[in-house]
């Protein structure tokens, strides 16, 4: 063969040798959208960390892939869900609930997180004392105490008049004659007697029976407020599970499958933006109970409540979290064949462990 020939196969072959290895050296790179949700995608001051995290760089390790991530932060699902439908993520993960309507936009992996809906509340026995200061130190209750004082003021000066003209006690001065008054207005109250009896005469002994009936209405009144508020604070901690949701002040974040479950039973709730608005709003009594993801409002307790939170009740609406990708995408066959991988090696029990051993 021609010596030009040659060198021409051999270019030809080296040509052909080199193309698939160009292709083999361009690794896939998987465009991961997600959002924030405890415990599963965590805000750091490094990169996110959280299960769904450490479960998607797994699953790219598994695949041959590189990852790109795009964090939407705090919004819900829908947002990650219409950047898989158009094309902007070739992936969705961090707590998506697969739901009937949700699987008409996209595709999901199988299920990788058995969840469902919990409430939260601020346990009775971790804060009796401060619901009984809170019970006592309300508005109205404030109101009854500066009416009850203003009233035993003029009391105690009348009864100065009374008897700064016979009583010595009372002839020390002004400011001195109302103190003794006010001590004797109080012993009024307390005995509904004032003095001795055989001196008394007809007006001192109405004046007597007087601030007796005035002292008794003003107790009367205060502790009827106080019994009531007791009460409705007892009321507001006897939530033990779904069945015991309406009439009740409830939080959730909107957007959610928490959100569409409270709609669907007409019960209003109030919108929080995070753990940290929720637990402020529970222990200000401005709300009386949580309604969320379980795992989510089990992290919230554990790490954020301090024992001032307690998760209570059964798991109900139960839920699956899944994978979302792009309906007909080849990608979701080789998910579920490495998420079948991670179940069988005992690596996805350990992710699980590392992050929901304590909740547990």
């Amino acid at each position: 063969m021609a010596p030009h020939l040659v060198r021409g196969a051999l270019a030809c072959l080296a040509l052909l040798a080199a193309a698939p290895a160009a292709a083999i050296a361009q690794p896939e790179t998987l465009r991961i959208v997600t959002g924030r949700i405890a415990p599963f995608v965590l805000p750091q001051d490094g990169p996110l960390a959280g299960f769904s995290v450490d479960l998607w760089t797994v699953l790219a390790q598994r695949l041959g892939a590189g990852v790109v991530v795009t964090d939407l932060g705090r919004v819900g699902a829908e947002a990650q869900l219409q950047a898989v439908r158009n094309g902007e993520a070739d992936m969705a993960i961090s707590a998506i609930a697969m739901t009937p309507a949700r699987e008409q936009l996209v595709d999901f992996s199988m299920a990788y997180f058995d969840s469902g809906l919990q409430i939260m509340v601020r346990p009775e026995s971790a804060s009796a004392w401060r619901a009984t200061l809170a019970a006592v130190l309300t508005r109205a209750n404030a109101e009854i105490l500066l009416a009850g004082s203003l009233t035993v003021l003029l009391l105690a000066n009348l009864l100065w008049l009374v008897e700064r003209r016979g009583n010595p006690y009372f002839q020390r001065g002004y400011l001195r004659g109302v103190l003794e008054g006010l001590w004797g207005v109080m012993l009024i109250i307390a005995t509904g007697e004032h003095g001795e009896r055989e001196n008394n005469g007809a007006v001192k002994r109405l004046t007597v029976v007087g601030m007796w009936v005035v002292g008794v209405v003003l107790v009367a009144q205060f502790t009827a407020t106080v019994t009531a508020s007791l009460t409705v604070q007892q009321l507001h901690s006897s939530i033990q599970g779904p069945g015991d949701l309406p009439g009740k002040t409830i939080a959730t974040v909107p957007n959610s499958i928490a959100a569409e479950y409270l709609t669907a039973l007409h019960l209003p709730y109030v919108s929080i933006a995070s753990a940290q608005d929720g637990y402020d709003r529970l222990l200000d009594g401005t709300i009386q109970a949580i309604v969320f993801d379980a795992p989510t409002l089990e992290y919230w307790a554990t790490k954020l409540g301090g024992g001032e939170l307690q998760v209570v009740g059964p798991v109900f609406r139960p839920v699956k979290y899944g994978i979302a990708v792009a309906r007909g995408s080849p990608l979701r066959k080789r998910l579920n064949e490495a998420l079948q991988e991670l179940y069988a090696d005992g690596t996805y029990e350990d992710i699980s462990r590392k992050w929901f051993a304590q909740a547990k």
